[in-house]
């Protein structure tokens, strides 16, 4: 569901998945004038003022268009661009990983130390 004046998600896919050969010029024309005007609706409505709906398509419509413009940016596929961001993924999750075991670590070498001062502690209170 759209709001009103708005492309719904469904006539943006459908409007994605119709090669540009099968459109007429009027079709590829009418589609970018509903476009410009969708994403400046988009830019100039709050979040809080759009249904669930129109919010999630404009959140992927604009993750989309930043990517459209960072793979053309600097030339590389978008197949590229994924795979670094999928990278880049694996190595902060790998990084938190670590951070965690040393925290454990930690936590136990502390546990470990607290037990040993309160035996000698104890054993020193027996004499």
């Amino acid at each position: 569901m759209s709001d009103l004046g708005r492309k719904s998600f469904a006539d943006k896919a459908s409007e994605a998945v119709k090669p540009d050969s099968q459109k007429s010029t009027y079709e590829k024309a009418s589609e970018s004038l509903s476009d410009t005007y969708d994403k400046a609706a988009s830019a100039v409505t709050p979040d809080n003022q759009k249904s669930a709906g129109q919010t999630a398509s404009d959140k992927l419509q604009s993750g989309y268009d930043q990517g459209k413009s960072e793979v053309s940016e600097d030339g590389k596929t978008l197949s590229e661009t994924a795979n670094e961001y999928l990278h880049s993924g694996a190595e902060a999750a790998a990084g938190a990983v670590e951070a965690g075991k040393q925290t454990l670590s930690d936590a136990a070498a502390y546990v470990g130390g607290a037990f040993g001062g309160a035996k000698e502690g104890a054993e020193s209170t027996k004499k």
